[in-house]
């Protein structure tokens, strides 16, 4: 009878931790194609939430604030997988800060996105592979060189970094030739972001306002 009480009360919280995790979203990633202003959380809500937590702008829309739903080991990579999550259900994924695949955006979805390696400040050239919907286009090969731009000072609500600012230049298979970049902090670790996904239909912008510590 005790047990069962336990199992009951332990289920109870599980629920109530679940709708205030999606409380907690702020809003959903619809809102970023409507004529919305941008989300703004103050610093108190980043500290006290007992998630991690993005800023993330999708073809230059508006401003979202996500939360982390899951974090878990890419078996392939044996890198840790982070699934940021709006309350309507829509998903990023990010390995060593690169966005590799999306779930629920309105228009278009990386299936999935295959690097040889994470960002560095590092100059090196190799080949990124992606699956894009809708249109089932898989395997797309993309040509990528990266290099150091800069160190710049950068300041998010919890952390303040002198970042080295690192573009990719990528050069698609249809031709286009688009540049990523990426902000590392004084580990290497992403910490702000541009990335195109799909030539010319999906780019990604995400600050890390509260990360991830295990």
């Amino acid at each position: 009878m005790n047990f069962a009480l336990f199992i009951l009360c332990a289920l109870i919280l599980t629920l109530q931790g679940c709708s205030q995790y999606i409380q907690d979203t702020g809003a959903t990633m619809k809102e970023a194609f409507t004529g919305l202003e941008d989300t703004t959380v103050t610093l108190e809500k980043v500290r006290d939430l007992p998630y991690a937590s993005i800023y993330a702008r999708i073809n230059h829309g508006h401003r979202l604030f996500l939360v982390l739903a899951f974090a878990e080991t890419n078996p392939l990579t044996q890198s840790l997988r982070l699934k940021w999550v709006s309350s309507d259900g829509a998903m990023l994924v990010t390995e060593n800060g690169r966005v590799v695949k999306t779930l629920n955006l309105p228009n278009y979805n990386l299936v999935e996105a295959h690097y040889p390696q994470q960002p560095t400040e590092k100059a090196a050239a190799w080949q990124a592979y992606y699956d894009w919907q809708p249109g089932y286009q898989f395997d797309q090969r993309v040509f990528v060189r990266s290099n150091l731009v800069k160190f710049e000072p950068l300041t998010s609500l919890l952390w303040q970094t002198k970042a080295a600012k690192v573009v990719e230049n990528l050069d698609f298979p249809d031709g286009s030739q688009l540049q990523n970049f990426y902000w590392l902090n004084e580990q290497g670790l992403v910490v702000k972001s541009l990335q195109w996904l799909i030539p010319e239909k999906l780019m990604i912008e995400i600050e890390i306002l509260k990360p991830y510590i295990g």
